[in-house]
């Protein structure tokens, strides 16, 4: 039985009715870009066929009940327009989602019952709690009328980040979940908030998953540090030059030029994300070209600037990224999400993919004991409804 089914089924099952609507929301794989959004640079994601499935439905009263399969977990409240979030509870990331349509002014007429599950692997740094935030909130936009638009819904998916989950995250995740084509790479600026699509043609190329399996707790307070630590240059810069908002604005020679101004971890963190700012650029250019090779060199550079200048890999993602090198017909291999854990994202040749699979497995269980999980990432299309 597929996902989706099972979710409708036990919705059934719960609430006696069939659902009004049905979701898919995609996880998603970043190419290039890592933590340049929250700097207003540019990335380069795209969804993928792993996802967070919903069935949703109004009730006649005013309750809310959430019913969360993967987790076992069950949510009730008695008036969805009287929510109060909870400290570090799951419930937030759609407990959120609410509490941020009704800042926009509206309110809910009546109450919904909602039941979600999917197979985006918990942890593995592909987004599944914006893929939950950007679900829910394409979910009630669509039964309630409420007429947002996909670049509101993503803002209201961060917003739930930012307020009721505790992560100062960029807008990337949200935004690759509910606007992404299939075969398709979006690259977004994160400062103007548009984006183009970048014909993917991987014919004869895929991109591999490998689940580190691992997830280090320095993730979520070391995320909100790097961030400090970038605007800690940016202030810096913007005293010397004016203009400089964000580290979307500087470029290399001004950064040099307050280098004694700076510390050092500081001056790392800043010139990683310039240098990836280009990378995105190079990046794009070799996917128009279908210039593979490039593409693989560039993910290799942004490994190395994530693990040494923005240090936040870790020791099974270094191995996991080197060993893969190793491997015939790897173009490409580097950490990806927010760090300390999670996956490493492999650019390979088709033909390649069964003995990498194979030798890459062997080489990390010899090393840390640990099977990994390994994925093929097919580029997806965002959020929509399904039959």
């Amino acid at each position: 039985m597929d996902i989706s089914k099972k979710i409708e089924e036990s919705y059934v099952s719960l609430f006696g009715k069939n659902s009004d609507i049905k979701i898919k929301a995609p996880g998603r794989i970043n190419i290039l870009g890592e933590h340049t959004d929250y700097n207003n640079g540019f990335v380069m994601p795209s969804a993928i066929d792993k996802a967070i499935y919903f069935s949703i439905g109004k009730r006649e009263d005013s309750k809310i009940c959430i019913s969360a399969l993967d987790l076992e977990n069950y949510y009730e409240a008695e008036d969805i327009n009287q929510l109060e979030s909870k400290t570090k509870d799951w419930s937030n990331h759609l407990i959120g989602v609410i509490l941020e349509i009704k800042k926009l002014g509206f309110t809910f007429d009546n109450g919904v019952n909602i039941c979600f599950g999917g197979d985006i692997p918990n942890g593995a740094g592909l987004s599944s709690s914006a893929a939950v935030e950007a679900g829910i909130s394409f979910g009630l936009n669509e039964i309630f009328g409420f007429n947002l638009d996909l670049l509101q819904l993503a803002k209201i998916a961060q917003a739930t980040e930012h307020n009721y989950v505790g992560v100062k995250c960029g807008i990337m995740d949200m935004y690759a979940s509910l606007f992404s084509r299939k075969n398709q790479v979006i690259r977004l600026d994160c400062e103007s908030l548009t984006h183009d699509y970048i014909p993917a043609d991987f014919e004869k190329h895929t991109f591999i998953l490998v689940n580190s399996a691992v997830k280090h707790n320095l993730a979520d307070t070391e995320y909100n540090v790097r961030r400090n630590q970038c605007q800690k240059g940016v202030e810096v810069l913007n005293k010397e030059f004016g203009k400089i908002n964000t580290l979307r604005d500087a470029n290399f020679e001004q950064l040099e030029q307050i280098k004694a101004e700076i510390d050092p971890i500081t001056y790392n963190r800043c010139k990683y994300i310039l240098d990836e700012k280009e990378r995105v650029m190079l990046a794009s250019e070799a996917l128009k070209q279908h210039d593979f090779e490039k593409l693989g060199e560039i993910m290799n550079q942004t490994h190395e600037g994530l693990s040494k200048m923005y240090e936040v890999s870790c020791k099974e993602l270094d191995f996991l990224a080197s060993e893969a090198l190793k491997i015939e017909g790897v173009l490409g291999s580097r950490m990806m999400g927010g760090g300390f854990g999670g996956c490493t994202l492999n650019l390979i040749k088709k033909e390649a993919e069964a003995d990498f699979k194979e030798k890459i497995t062997s080489a990390y269980q010899h090393k840390f004991g640990i099977i990994p999980e390994i994925y093929t990432a097919n580029l997806s299309e965002g959020v929509h409804k399904i039959a």
